[in-house]
This record gives C-alpha cells, sequence and structure tokens, in this order.
C-alpha cells in the first residue's frame, strides 16, 4: 500500500510521463539493485577504521575484591599469621601502545586500498545500471508507439469493415473484400492485444528497477533517448583508448593490483619483529598492608620459526600479484573487444535509421499515391489496405531505428566507461 501511494506521487511528480533522465534520476535514489554494492561499501569502511585500532594504545583496568582466610607463613619478625575472613582488594591498568608492528600497518593500506576499490566498483555499478534502464526505457518507449499506431491501425480498420458491410449489404461491394477486412481487422486486434502485454510487461521491469510499483501505469516520452550529449566521430582507436584510461572498473582493477603488491610486502613484514611499549600500576591490598606502585616496559617479539609458514605466505602473495597482473591484461583485451563491437553496432545502427527513415518516406508516397488512384476507380481495396499496413509498418520501424541508434550510442557510453549524460569534454576531464 506505501508503495502504490508513493509510486503515485513520483508519477504525479512527473506529469505522468517519464523520460530518461527523470527514469535515471529515480533509479539512483530509489533503487534495490545496488543493496549489495552499498553494504560492502560500508563494510569497506568500518573495516578500515577497526584496523586503524593499530595505530591507537591500548588501556585495560581490572579490580578485584574478596575476602581470605587461612594461613600466611614466611611473613618477617612475625613468622606465620592465621586469618579469618580478612578483606584481600586488588586494582591493575595496563597501557599498551604499539611502537613498531609493520604487519598491522601495512594490514591498515590494504583496506584503504580495499575502501577505494569498493567505491570505484561501486560507481560503475550505477553506470551499468543507468544502461540497464535506458534499454528497458527503449524497450517501452518502443512497445508504446507500436500501441498508438496499431490502435490507430484498428480504428481504421473496424470503420473499413463497417463501410464494407454497408456496401456489400447494398450490393455494391464484394463479399470476399468484406471478408478481407474483418480478417485484418481480427488480425490488428490480436497485434494490438500483443503491443498492450509487452508495454505492460517492460513498464513492469522498468517500475521494478526504479521501486516503482510493478502494475502502475505510466507513459514513457521515447523522444528523451534522442536528447542525449551527441557523441563526437572519433576512430575506433581514439574510442578504445577512451576506454582504457576511463573505464572505472578497469581502475578498480589497478587498485587490486597495488593491493596484491600490499600483501607481498605484509607477507616480507612478517619476518620482522614487533615492539610495543607498555606500562601500568597495581594496587593491592591486605587489610591494612598495602602495596601501590608503577611499572614500565618495551617489549619487543620476534617468530623465529614457524615451520615454513610465513615463507608459504609470502610465495603465495607473490603468486597472487602475478595472477592479478594476467588477469588486469585479460580485462584490458575485454574492454577492447566491448568498445570495438560497441562501435561498430552504433555505426549499423545509424544506416539502419537512414534506411529506415528512407524506407518510411517512401511507404508514405507510395501510400498516398495508391489513395489517390483508388479515388479515380484505378486501384482496388485490397491494394489500398496492403499500402496502409506497408505504410504504417515503416513508421514504427523507423521510430524504432531512430531509438536503437539513441541506444546503440548509450552502449557505446557504456563500453566507454563515459557517464549517461556526460559529454566528451567531460569524460576527457
Amino acid at each position: 500500500t506505501n508503495l502504490v501511494a508513493e509510486t503515485e506521487r513520483v508519477l504525479a511528480e512527473v506529469g505522468g510521463e517519464l523520460t530518461l533522465s527523470n527514469a535515471v534520476f529515480l533509479a539512483h535514489e530509489r533503487t534495490l539493485k545496488l543493496a549489495q554494492q552499498d553494504l560492502e561499501t560500508k563494510l569497506a569502511r568500518i573495516t578500515r577504521a577497526t584496523m586503524f585500532s593499530a595505530f591507537l594504545p591500548t588501556v585495560a583496568f581490572s579490580g578485584n575484591e574478596a575476602l581470605f582466610s587461612g594461613r600466611i607463613s614466611g611473613l618477617p619478625q612475625a613468622g606465620s599469621l592465621e586469618t579469618s575472613g580478612a578483606h584481600f582488594g586488588s586494582g591493575t591498568m595496563l597501557v599498551a601502545q604499539p611502537v613498531f608492528t609493520p604487519v598491522a600497518w601495512i594490514m591498515f593500506a590494504e583496506t584503504q586500498y580495499g575502501v577505494r576499490i569498493k567505491d570505484i566498483v561501486r560507481d560503475r555499478a550505477e553506470q551499468v545500471m543507468d544502461i540497464q534502464v535506458a534499454a528497458l526505457f527503449y524497450r517501452a518507449a518502443v512497445a508504446e508507439r507500436t500501441v498508438r499506431t496499431y490502435e490507430l491501425q484498428l480504428a481504421s480498420a473496424a470503420a473499413l469493415t463497417n463501410r464494407l458491410a454497408r456496401l456489400a449489404a447494398e450490393g455494391y461491394a464484394l463479399a470476399a473484400d468484406r471478408a478481407r477486412a474483418e480478417a485484418r481487422y481480427a488480425v490488428d486486434t490480436a497485434r494490438l492485444v500483443q503491443a498492450r502485454n509487452e508495454r505492460a510487461e517492460t513498464c513492469a521491469a522498468l517500475a521494478d528497477i526504479l521501486r516503482l510499483w510493478p502494475l502502475a501505469t505510466f507513459a514513457v516520452k521515447g523522444d528523451s533517448l534522442l536528447e542525449l550529449p551527441a557523441l563526437p566521430e572519433k576512430p575506433l582507436e581514439e574510442w578504445v583508448w577512451d576506454g582504457l584510461v576511463t573505464r572505472k572498473d578497469l581502475y578498480a582493477s589497478d587498485q587490486l593490483i597495488e593491493l596484491r603488491k600490499a600483501r607481498v610486502i605484509e607477507a616480507l613484514a612478517s619476518f620482522l619483529p614487533n615492539v610495543v611499549l607498555g606500562g601500568g600500576g597495581a594496587n593491592l591490598s591486605l587489610e591494612s598492608v598495602a602495596v601501590r606502585g608503577w611499572a614500565g616496559s618495551l617489549m619487543g617479539t620476534w617468530a623465529a620459526f614457524e615451520g615454513f609458514r610465513s615463507i608459504q605466505q609470502y610465495r603465495a602473495a607473490r603468486a597472487e600479484r602475478e595472477a592479478e597482473f594476467k588477469l588486469h591484461e585479460d580485462r584490458m583485451l575485454a574492454v577492447v573487444v566491448a568498445v570495438a563491437n560497441a562501435y561498430r553496432n552504433l555505426l549499423f545502427a545509424r544506416e539502419q535509421a537512414t534506411a529506415a527513415r528512407i524506407f518510411a518516406a517512401a511507404a508514405r508516397m507510395d501510400h498516398a499515391a495508391t489513395e489517390r488512384r483508388y479515388a479515380d476507380g484505378q486501384e482496388t481495396l485490397s491494394v489500398v489496405l496492403d499500402k496502409l499496413v506497408v505504410r504504417d509498418e515503416a513508421e514504427v520501424k523507423a521510430v524504432q531505428a531512430a531509438y536503437g541508434e539513441a541506444l546503440a550510442a548509450i552502449q557505446l557510453r557504456q563500453a566507454v566507461g563515459l557517464d549517461l549524460f556526460a559529454s566528451d569534454r567531460d569524460m576527457i576531464k
């Protein structure tokens, strides 16, 4: 119920029609798809704060109060003492300050890399989500345009069917033409139902990623796909270079290599000693006898032999570092392939859009000429119907191709690592 009311409020704020920028903004503000990345980022920061304790002193207090009954022997002059129910108390305070703990220090540096990596991964996940939103928005826009076209076709088919029914009843139209019109009306009805189902499914998927009520009804402004900043005309090699220097996941991979290097140093640091400066005070009392004092210490520990465990840890850290270099190279090659594919898809989408526009213009001209010939009695009604269908389908495909070109540009942005609404100048910065 709360989500339904919240959805109504959000849709009212955008006027019941979503643009691409609205959808992306709502996804950033409301989505639950990044909850895992947000959690991992928060945990990384908590881990870093925890490891910072390696630089801080530890302070511990202890106290004890007891009743003592027994024999105390060896006392000077008194020899021995029998006591029953004597009060015994003690209190201590211990302070330890790490002076030289290289492993702990390096582990803190590793958590710094960990936080940086999680931040970058989260930003990249947001970019990928933007592409998912754009793809769903594209499907919803095409579905909505298709529904409108089919609704117009169905209205025309209904009017034509009624007209032919009257003409056939008066003997001015063939029964075959009437049957053809009725069949056309049935086909258009089925296609309209299918298009509406496709629109509802796509809008539900889009609402899900925006954390809106999936059964909500809303429209999308498909032309907002065409309002994104234009991409510059550059050769493929420049796009590949931009991808290699801009992709956030490659930057995260760079940081992961630094993390692996730090773990090699951590393994080496296990061969070094640890030095801790300590101090504390004690207060012991037994009835009227009391002992009070302070003490300080400088303690060093060095693991001389641990069954070759430190050596094996060092070898494992080096192996992980070398493997990370290879994985980084593989990720770079994957980016090159992704950028090249997206670039070629954009070129093909542009050619498709151009061809679809030319074909739609030709279909409109052909339909208009056929209608004029029909009005002069030089063409049959069945041919006019066929040309009408061709014209409407061509217009739908022209819009679909135009939106497809915009989506291909968005996919190239994603492959390069450019934010959805950023310009090429922003990417260079």
